[in-house]
């Protein structure tokens, strides 16, 4: 199985003739991406031709996400490989798969005709990721992200949606509450090291859904640490803990629909969205560490 480097200079990578060079000495073919989506065409159209490569990418979540969406819709899941060298703001997905020289099968996210592989985040967790671009200049890694959620504390939370819930049996659940930010994760972390989703498990063929009602600014203050450190939730018994319970929703589920939302933010990526629908595809993909 050959290798092939991909390099995104937007992250920041060093992508050197120096190193360029010695991956050619080694018979390793590289890649520079050169817009943003252009890691996913060149990862499909490589694995249409050779389904049996190793991609080895260079960049943060969004250049991981664009090469993991090439090889699942190319259909070579079984057959590519994907490894990560971190080198974006967050680099959260990477964070799932701590055991050295593996190889994980892990599922992926289906929404519409695209896919995402760590999280999908809704609310005031969008508009900071909107935020954190701003404070990126000023700031490295995670701090630009806190920089973005102490921006977004003094503006409005809080938002309207209508949630739909299928679990692994079928059934449907309904909600309609006024929600400060949602997620629907395949992994566990984002933000740069936020253990948001701390039960999830990229290789169950579950989604988790983890939502926050309407709090106040006090609450929000009080709870934000134990957030970040996941935990919210107990893994013993997979509900929130008592301080939690109010505020805290958990489902985990095989696809789920939100519609009221303002946009949504995908592997850290946003778009514009009213309405969102996600389902898990099971064993698509494999990860090498």
């Amino acid at each position: 199985m050959k290798r092939l480097h991909i390099f995104n200079p937007a992250s920041g990578v060093k992508h050197s003739p120096e190193l360029l060079a010695k991956g050619a000495a080694n018979g390793e073919e590289s890649y520079v991406t050169t817009c943003v989506g252009d890691a996913e065409r060149f990862v499909y159209e490589t694995c249409l031709e050779r389904p049996d490569t190793h991609f080895v990418v260079y960049g943060g979540d969004g250049t991981v996400s664009e090469a993991a969406s090439g090889i699942i819709r190319a259909g070579a899941g079984s057959q590519a490989l994907l490894s990560i060298i971190p080198a974006g703001t967050g680099n959260d997905f990477v964070r799932s798969f701590p055991e050295k020289n593996h190889i994980y099968t892990v599922d992926a996210m289906k929404i519409g005709d695209r896919y995402a592989v760590n999280i999908v985040n809704f609310g005031f967790d969008s508009r900071v990721v909107q935020k954190t671009e701003r404070y990126k200049k000023m700031f490295p890694g995670s701090a630009a992200y806190i920089a973005g959620v102490a921006d977004t504390f003094f503006h409005k939370i809080g938002e309207t949606w209508q949630v739909e819930i299928e679990d692994a049996d079928g059934k449907i659940e309904a909600l309609d509450e006024i929600f400060t930010l949602a997620l629907i994760a395949n992994c566990q972390y984002y933000g740069g090291g936020f253990r948001a989703a701390p039960l999830a498990d990229p290789s169950d063929g579950l989604l988790d859904f983890m939502a926050v009602t309407k709090v106040t600014r006090p609450q929000f203050l009080r709870l934000i640490g134990e957030y970040k450190k996941g935990t919210h939730l107990d893994p013993v018994t997979e509900r929130p803990y008592p301080k939690f319970e109010k505020i805290v929703t958990y489902r985990r589920c095989k696809r789920i629909r939100i519609s009221g939302i303002h946009d949504r933010c995908a592997d850290g990526e946003i778009e514009p969205a009213t309405e969102i629908e996600v389902s898990v595809v099971p064993g698509v993909l494999r990860i090498a560490t």
